[in-house]
């Protein structure tokens, strides 16, 4: 790997691991501001979560199907057309997932009833979910503008800004939740505040800053095409993201069967894990976008030799963090002191057993965001059904219920039957080189 491969990859993937690390980071406090209130409010909140977690998956689609096209443009030398798939690409996604976020908030209270959680949990969460679903907007429109900022190479800008507005969140969560006792509505309310901001300054620097680009509307038949070349990209990602995230959450429901102290226990191990799987996401926000920018120079072995080579520094990040994420379950009873000590304990041995699968898990977000810069997002919607429904969800069952296995049954399902077999899938596809083709240069717009 050459040091101008290795800047041009670090330039992106630092400042996006590190607002991605800060944004989990932030979560993680959250959680443990939260966690005074008691183990069912944290197992409320973290099904609530759950919750949101598909939905900002899935209209994250958006925010990758913006930053492959844009990309593929860029890498073509065509700029005109790079401000008017963002430009158009930041209203559809608005507008979509405002209409999904009004939904959730008018029927939060009969959704966590009928996805079978107890009524104490129903109680607690559904007030929560409805104010925190209003945030998937606001979410959305910070995804593709930040998108859009990396694909021009300025991936700085968003980590700043995301950092400046989110710090707010703990400090009004706290204010909310415990000085003037709104409890976990508290939570809700300052996410939605803080998420406000960032989304409001984010889209001012993108369209009236040196540092974006230009507003170009694009006219009906540009956007009809930008919408038509978008929709197979990003349906079958959409779809996956549906099918990965609602797994999480019927794995998520696997553990409430057990008990309150098991979902607990997923949830902990869940929000710990995301604060160290996440510094490695700055490389799959790479794979995205570097690659995608060489299938549009129309370069295919820098393609390859820009996947490999994200690929090896993702094996090195994963060990790394994957240590640090075992030495930090030391912490946990200090972090949870009013859980009972059997959810500590296994919360101990969930985090080691996740963090020695860190390699896994990295290597196959990175293959993801090779495979969907090519193109190959069907590919990606079939692993994931084999890797959820097929494989993942039934062993887990098996080993949790048929063999007795319970908690641990669970956790194994998942890593054994879901991640593994994704990997053996993801290397078989890239390794055979029809993950991606390159197309015809389009002529420049006018």
């Amino acid at each position: 790997m050459s040091p101008e491969t290795r800047r041009e990859i670090f330039k992106i993937a630092v400042p996006v691991s590190l607002e991605s690390s800060f944004q989990l980071v932030l979560g993680f406090i959250n959680q443990v501001i939260v966690g005074i209130l008691g183990t069912a409010t944290i197992a409320a909140v973290g099904l609530s979560n759950n919750v949101m977690f598909i939905g900002i998956l899935c209209l994250s689609t958006l925010g990758s199907g913006c930053a492959i096209l844009a990309s593929r443009a860029r890498g073509a030398g065509d700029g005109v057309m790079v401000a008017r798939i963002s430009s158009f690409s930041l209203v559809f996604a608005t507008v979509l997932s405002l209409l999904l976020a009004l939904l959730l908030a008018l029927f939060a209270g009969p959704f966590l009833r009928g996805v079978g959680a107890n009524p104490e949990i129903a109680e607690i969460g559904a007030p929560f979910l409805a104010l925190i679903a209003l945030t998937l907007p606001l979410i959305t429109a910070s995804t593709v503008a930040s998108s859009v900022f990396r694909t021009v190479g300025e991936a700085r800008l968003p980590m700043t800004v995301t950092m400046a507005a989110l710090a707010l969140t703990p400090l009004l969560s706290w204010l909310l939740v415990l000085p003037l006792g709104l409890g976990a509505v508290g939570a809700a309310v300052a996410a939605l505040i803080a998420q406000g901001l960032r989304a409001l300054t984010l889209v001012g620097f993108l369209f009236f800053s040196r540092w974006g680009i230009a507003w170009d509307w694009p006219d009906w038949e540009q956007a009809r095409q930008i919408l038509g070349r978008m929709v197979p990209l990003v349906l079958p990602l959409f779809i996956t993201e549906i099918v990965f995230s609602g797994g999480s959450f019927l794995f998520a429901l696997l553990f409430e069967r057990l008990g309150t102290a098991e979902l607990a226990v997923f949830q902990i191990a869940n929000t710990l894990e995301g604060v160290f799987i996440t510094a490695s996401l700055g490389l799959n926000v790479a794979a995205t976008i570097l690659v995608a920018q060489a299938i549009g120079r129309r370069d295919e072995g820098g393609a390859w030799q820009m996947s490999g080579s994200i690929w090896k520094l993702g094996l090195l990040s994963a060990a790394a963090f994957g240590l640090l994420m075992a030495l930090s379950s030391l912490l946990l009873p200090l972090l949870y002191p009013n859980t009972t000590p059997q959810v500590q304990q296994w919360a101990v041995w969930a985090v080691l057993l996740n963090a020695l699968f860190q390699p896994v898990k990295v290597s196959n977000m990175i293959f993801f965001g090779v495979l969907s810069s090519g193109g190959d997002t069907r590919f990606l919607l079939l692993s994931d059904f084999v890797t959820v429904f097929a494989v993942g969800l039934p062993l887990a069952y098996w080993l949790g219920f048929g063999l007795g296995l319970g908690l641990w049954g669970i956790f194994l399902g998942r890593l054994l039957g879901e991640e593994l077999v994704r990997i053996s899938m993801f290397v078989l596809r890239y390794r055979t080189g029809r993950w991606f083709r390159l197309e015809a240069r389009p002529a420049p717009q006018a």
